[in-house]
């Protein structure tokens, strides 16, 4: 996304070839001068939108437990996309990265209709 000819939101993500009903996120990025606007959100449901996502009903992420600003933007983008979210702890510490990184929960968003 852009503002006044800057970039001040970026997100990157792909549709796992095994699951095409799902857009995998996997990082939001809003520079200090989008943020506060719903950027984001907006950005989730332009990519939701589009024609590469025709047959996305699913939006899949992995979150830290305490990144709260994440979770407060995958609950709205839920909510707003009429859609249920569930999550498990996914990557656990320990096992997948050896005590040096917090545990990460996998969350699934869906179904949900496109926006309109």
């Amino acid at each position: 996304a852009e503002k006044e000819g800057d970039l001040v939101g970026f997100i990157s993500g792909y549709i796992p070839p095994q699951q095409p009903e799902t857009v995998f996120v996997w990082q939001v990025a809003v520079h200090e001068k989008g943020r506060g606007q719903g950027l984001a959100k907006r950005m989730l449901k332009d990519i939701v939108g589009r024609d590469a996502c025709k047959d996305v009903t699913h939006m899949e992420t992995t979150i830290t437990e305490d990144n709260e600003a994440s979770w407060a933007l995958f609950r709205s983008f839920a909510r707003d996309m009429g859609a249920e979210l569930t999550y498990h702890e996914h990557f656990k510490k320990e096992t997948h990265f050896g005590g040096q990184h917090d545990s990460e929960f996998l969350l699934r968003i869906g179904p949900f209709t496109k926006p309109v």
